[in-house]
């Protein structure tokens, strides 16, 4: 069998795409080596279903790409995230119970005489898909903000239901309880669910693009630090517009904005958003916007030491997973070094 440093070598050569095919099969073969009854690697999870559900996902990804064996390695280097607890808990950094000791399910409220209240659910609530707080009485609501490492689901006076994610914050417009056009700015992500109502159309605003819609369900994340805003389409129909172009969206259609250009996609599937289940999920995106999206969830500040390579990354981190243990996971993926002093994550790449 393998040792503790062998397998890191070859976690380290999927990484960089340098893989041979023995690597990937002693991969496969330490993988398989765990005891199914030692650990529990998922707090939802037994290890059994863990291995099983984890597995499969890494040979979906890869099946496509077998002929190109570049392709490949990057296929598994990309799904590795998918093994995280497994990567970590063979350094011995385990994940007991069922304690999330690193979010909370917490927004403050500001009303139109600028009185801000915090309200709070757990993260069970949080969780369940049919629990919100209710704020259907807060007539005079005008903001509703979460701080890194906080999320919450509310619903809004005229019924609309709003997740929000960490770092995030909407304003809804003086007018919004009686005015034709509901008018909502958003920085940061979130989930609507519209309601519709006869008259009087909906519109979310962010720093880039403005979307209108009648009542449907969509994502939207347009964080500042963020080089572009991606706007996802459930259900229903919208209509968005960057100031320079107007496009609609049907269900399952992406449209990304970036530089000025919108970029109409669509998905043969269309999966709920990870992060309204607390998992933190990214796909081909850099490492600094993986970086900068980290920071939004675990609450912490970014000092870059080198240039960071331009490399991209997929895949994701499950629901309650440590900062350690998510700084562990992204030196293994990027070679990078990653030391947290205090509330700053000081990167270095200077010896990539």
């Amino acid at each position: 069998m393998k040792t503790q440093q062998d397998i890191k070598e070859i976690i380290s050569r999927i990484n960089q795409g340098i893989a041979s095919e023995e690597d990937i099969v002693q991969f496969q073969l330490w993988y398989n080596s765990f005891d199914d009854k030692e650990t529990i690697l998922d707090s939802n999870l037994t290890a059994v279903e863990f291995k099983d559900k984890n597995w499969a996902e890494i040979h979906r990804r890869i099946a496509p790409t077998k002929v190109r064996r570049l392709q490949w390695a990057w296929g598994v280097a990309a799904a590795l995230l998918l093994l995280s607890t497994a990567v970590v808990w063979i350094w011995s950094i385990q994940q007991k119970g069922n304690s999330n000791e690193v979010f909370r399910s917490a927004a403050w409220i500001t009303d139109a005489s600028g009185q801000t209240q915090e309200i709070s659910s757990s993260l069970h609530d949080f969780l369940d898909s049919t629990s919100y707080v209710d704020l259907k009485e807060h007539h005079d609501l005008r903001t509703l903000a979460t701080a890194p490492g906080e999320f919450t689901k509310v619903i809004l006076p005229d019924g609309t239901k709003v997740s929000l994610n960490a770092g995030s914050k909407i304003v809804l417009s003086p007018d919004y309880a009686k005015a034709a056009q509901r008018t909502i700015s958003l920085e940061g992500e979130a989930y609507f669910e519209v309601v519709t109502i006869p008259g009087r159309s909906f519109v979310v605003k962010t720093a880039d693009q403005q979307i209108k819609v009648l009542g449907t369900k969509f994502n939207v994340s347009a964080y500042p630090s963020f080089d572009k805003t991606i706007t996802t389409l459930h259900e229903g129909k919208i209509e968005l517009s960057n100031g320079n172009q107007n496009v609609i969206l049907r269900p399952n259609n992406i449209v990304v904005n970036k530089d000025g250009a919108l970029s109409l996609q669509r998905m043969v599937k269309l999966e709920k958003e990870a992060w309204r289940k607390l998992d933190f999920e990214f796909d081909n995106e850099s490492i600094k916007t993986v970086l900068h999206q980290l920071s939004q969830w675990y609450g912490f500040e970014l000092s870059y030491q080198s240039a960071v390579p331009n490399q991209h990354i997929s895949g994701k981190i499950v629901n309650g997973t440590k900062t350690s243990d998510v700084l562990e996971i992204m030196k293994n993926l990027t070679n990078g070094n990653f030391q947290m002093k205090g509330n700053v994550l000081y990167v270095n790449f200077a010896n990539n």
